[in-house]
């Protein structure tokens, strides 16, 4: 008889073996088997006393032991953590991350890029994809003095670089060097800390002719003398320049002049330049979520912005920016000053705040085309639907920080049609039911 059941318990093995449900000998049903045999019968018991566990959902994806598993578009099993199916695994498993979302993030999902380290060319578009590294001339004052300028073999000067012809020029380091754009069609990018600046008087980025130049990210500083400009958009030119996240800091000549052409500055800080901010003649603007402040001094006739001749067709925008401790002259309007403008033109959105005025000068002054809506502009008043005079309630202005308090009387005053969707930090405007005039959105 007892070899009779023990023949028995022996021809139950195999069924027991292949529902996965190991119960024999007193072992208890192993539930992730339950994850891919929901229909089980034990299983089907096993979840009714165990609904809570994650095996049991039946929504849930479930288990997978290798990619073989798997199809597009999660087509990677992440073996070693959920042992489900995802798009991606890194640093190992990313070659479904291409094109538009080239890299594989923390969920295991693909994305755009955000930073230069997440691409193998290490240049991140604006866009969020990759630059193919066959596309961009790498410049490092610490490279090699070669006309290759490659990712391996980077050159330590940008006249090399532009030499190349490739659509995008990427700045690693300081690079003491005068250049001078005329015609090209070239994207600067900058690895975090770089610079561009020269150590004799002079212009620091000179750009003359067509060309059509985008800068993201690059500190161009400490212009010397009188000339010592910035970025210098000589008369005559026709060319486009669009600063994104730039900074323009402790140049002598000036931040920026323009004399024709066509200027666009975003997310940027212009800041500490003697010969004043920004100075535009006879050039189309689009001036957002920047930051203009401490610029000029008591010998300069420019403080913040000084628009000189405004005429003509074209794009006249400037809002969301902060414009704020700037100095001229005796009678200069050293916050913003409209010069010839021939036709009216309406600021908004913007802090024009305790920028040093004496002997008649204003916050905002000049022609009266020049008007502003909803900004805050003091401590003078000037009138206009929606502008307020209060104190903005920077956060430290002795430190240079013109972020604006959560209790400041700008957080939600903004024109309730604006439409920015981003304030100077990448931050999502509005945080409340209205954006925040200047250039911070308040949290």
């Amino acid at each position: 008889m007892h070899s009779k059941r023990l023949a028995m318990a022996l021809a139950l093995v195999p069924a027991l073996m292949s529902t996965g449900c190991d119960w024999l000998f007193g072992k208890e049903l192993k539930p992730e088997f339950c994850a891919t045999h929901p229909t089980d019968s034990d299983c089907v018991a096993y979840c009714a006393d165990h609904p809570s566990d994650p095996n049991c959902d039946l929504d849930a994806p479930k288990g997978c032991a290798s990619s073989a598993e798997c199809s597009a578009p999660t087509a990677v099993c992440d073996v070693a953590g959920t042992k489900t199916c995802v798009e991606c695994v890194a640093p190992d498993e990313t070659a479904a991350c291409t094109g538009a979302e080239p890299v594989c993030g923390d969920d295991h999902t693909c994305r755009r890029c955000v930073a230069h380290a997440e691409c193998a060319s290490a240049a991140c578009l604006s866009d969020g994809t990759c630059a193919l590294e066959t596309s961009v001339a790498y410049v490092d004052p610490n490279g090699t003095d070669n006309s290759m300028c490659t990712l391996a073999m980077p050159c330590t000067e940008v006249a090399k670089a532009l030499a190349t012809s490739r659509p995008f020029v990427k700045f690693k380091g300081t690079t003491d060097e005068a250049v001078t754009l005329n015609g090209e069609d070239v994207t600067f990018l900058a690895e975090p800390g770089a610079r561009l600046t020269r150590t004799s008087p002079g212009i620091v980025l000179r750009v003359d002719g067509g060309t059509k130049l985008s800068v993201h990210g690059l500190e161009i500083a400490d212009g010397l003398g009188a000339t010592g400009t910035g970025i210098a958009l000589i008369a005559g030119n026709t060319a486009t320049v669009s600063l994104t996240g730039v900074k323009l800091v402790n140049n002598a000549g000036g931040g920026i002049t323009t004399s024709g052409g066509t200027l666009t500055v975003s997310r940027s800080k212009i800041s500490g330049n003697a010969g004043g901010g920004i100075s535009i003649s006879a050039s189309s603007f689009d001036i957002t979520n920047s930051f203009i402040t401490q610029n000029g001094g008591p010998a300069s006739l420019v403080g913040g912005i000084n628009f000189a001749t405004v005429a003509g067709a074209g794009t006249r925008r400037l809002d969301f920016n902060t414009i704020s401790a700037n100095a001229g002259t005796a009678t200069v309007n050293s916050g913003v000053n409209c010069g010839t403008v021939g036709s009216p033109i309406t600021f908004s959105n913007n802090i024009i705040f305790a920028n040093v005025v004496s002997g008649g000068g204003k916050q905002l002054g000049g022609s009266a085309n020049c008007t502003a809506t909803f900004s805050d502009i003091g401590p003078d008043p000037t009138s206009g639907t929606g502008n307020i005079n209060a104190d903005p309630l920077f956060v430290n202005v002795v430190q240079g920080n013109f972020h604006i308090q959560p209790a400041s009387p700008a957080k939600n005053a903004a024109d309730p049609a604006a439409t920015l969707s981003v304030d100077f930090d990448g931050d999502v405007r509005p945080q409340g039911g209205r954006s925040d005039i200047g250039a911070d959105e308040a949290p």
